[in-house]
């Protein structure tokens, strides 16, 4: 499956087989240290049910092709920032502040944000600001070999 999220007609991120974390150097040289979501499954839950996120950490959705992506907050219990990129981890747009949603608020009030991307970084709240991450903005990446996991 994951070689068929990294198909497409876009340029997409290579992701080495067997990687589960790439450490992501944002436009002021911080360092942040992500999951990688690859499958469907891993996509659909997210950051959903955690209660924080390392200052430090975050989370890298990596699709096929750039296309529309849309993301729903519903039983994510921490506010983040939401980075969307192209294939080459230039960003496209950054939704800042994206409200969590609480175990009682209805559906029709769980914030939903939507851009093109081939890839889509959630990170704490207040991140992107703080470390420069903005439309034009290129991220660079690496992936720890096993033995620095």
């Amino acid at each position: 499956l994951a070689a068929l999220l990294l198909c497409g007609g876009a340029p997409a991120l290579r992701v080495p087989k067997g990687a589960s974390l790439a450490e992501l150097v944002l436009p002021d040289g911080f360092v942040a240290r992500v999951e990688l979501a690859l499958s469907a499954e891993s996509q659909a839950k997210g950051l959903m049910f955690r209660g924080e996120l390392p200052r430090n950490g975050g989370m890298l959705f990596v699709f096929g092709g750039l296309e529309d992506r849309s993301f729903w907050m519903k039983n994510t219990f921490i506010d983040l920032d939401m980075v969307f990129l192209d294939g080459d981890l230039k960003v496209i747009r950054v939704f800042h502040r994206v409200p969590r949603s609480t175990p009682e608020q209805p559906e029709s009030e769980v914030a939903r944000v939507s851009a093109p991307a081939a890839c889509v970084l959630e990170l704490p709240a207040g991140s992107a600001r703080a470390h420069r991450v903005k439309p034009g903005s290129k991220l660079k990446i690496s992936f720890p070999s096993p033995s620095t996991k």
